[in-house]
């Protein structure tokens, strides 16, 4: 059997390129620490991100995983009452609602003027209200 050279790099880099999709799913998508844990420098994982969809892709899935378990670590102290995080939700999240304290709007030209909204008293209700739901979870 004759082989034309190619073939044993291409099956190299699909290698590589498996360790690299292997480090970047421990690293939860932090290229930098990939990098480093596999050995392999970050130059070459970062053009694999870009040569390779299936790396490229496992960066999206692993920085999806890591704000799953954000956002589950986040409901768990809403859910345990931390007003830190019930003012964090309600501000990030709650915008349509009237959860802001201000808004910045630019105009075509650029130029930007801001509304101040008080909506302090809104988050306190939201708070008591969450509050008061966890109490009754917990009797």
């Amino acid at each position: 059997m004759v082989s034309n050279g190619n073939n044993g790099t291409s099956k190299k880099r699909e290698q590589t390129a498996k360790r690299i999709i292997e480090a970047i799913s421990k690293s939860a998508g932090l290229l930098t620490i990939a990098a480093k844990n596999s050995g392999i420098s970050y130059t070459t994982v970062n053009r694999y991100v870009h040569d390779f969809p299936s790396v490229a892709q496992a960066v999206v899935d692993a920085k999806e995983a890591m704000l799953d378990f954000a956002e589950g670590k986040l409901y768990s102290k809403i859910k345990a009452g931390d007003n830190t995080a019930i003012i964090f939700y309600l501000k990030t999240q709650g915008k349509s609602r009237g959860y802001i304290e201000r808004q910045e709007i630019a105009n075509p030209a650029g130029e930007s003027f801001r509304v101040e909204h008080n909506a302090k008293a809104k988050l306190i209700q939201a708070i008591n209200r969450i509050a008061e739901r966890a109490k009754e979870g917990e009797e």
